[in-house]
């Protein structure tokens, strides 16, 4: 029986979209908190994102340490946040949507900052919120 080219193209398309649907839901997904202790990718995130919008001065170790955690809890007072030192949806968004707005406002004043486009990039995704 010969398998039509049309419909075996349309078998290994739908095969491929699963497969790439599959990898971008498993690489997109944030953690659901970051606290101290925590380690990886989406601290150094946090840690780069709360040195753009908070100028905290973190070293960005990847590590969440005392010195993120009190970065963390100085960026919560500041912004009606409970000062908790953990990095939950409502921080993360908040800290996310900081770094959009300066990004924006970089943006419509000429600077076009091409840090904070790369960290909407690839770190907005890593943090919780």
């Amino acid at each position: 029986m010969r398998i039509n080219t049309w419909t075996r193209r349309a078998a290994a398309l739908a095969v491929g979209a699963t497969a790439v649907v599959a990898l971008t839901a498993g690489s997109a997904s944030a953690a659901s908190t970051l606290a101290k202790g925590s380690y990886g990718s989406a601290v150094g995130c946090l840690q780069q994102g709360l040195n753009y919008v908070d100028s905290a001065g973190l070293q960005v170790d990847n590590d969440f340490g005392g010195l993120t955690y009190n970065a963390v809890v100085h960026y919560q007072s500041g912004h009606s946040l409970s000062p908790d030192g953990v990095v939950g949806p409502a921080t993360g968004g908040s800290i996310k949507n900081a770094v959009s707005r300066a990004y924006n406002a970089s943006n419509h004043g000429g600077d076009h900052s091409p840090e904070l486009g790369a960290w909407l990039v690839n770190c907005s995704g890593q943090l919780p919120g």
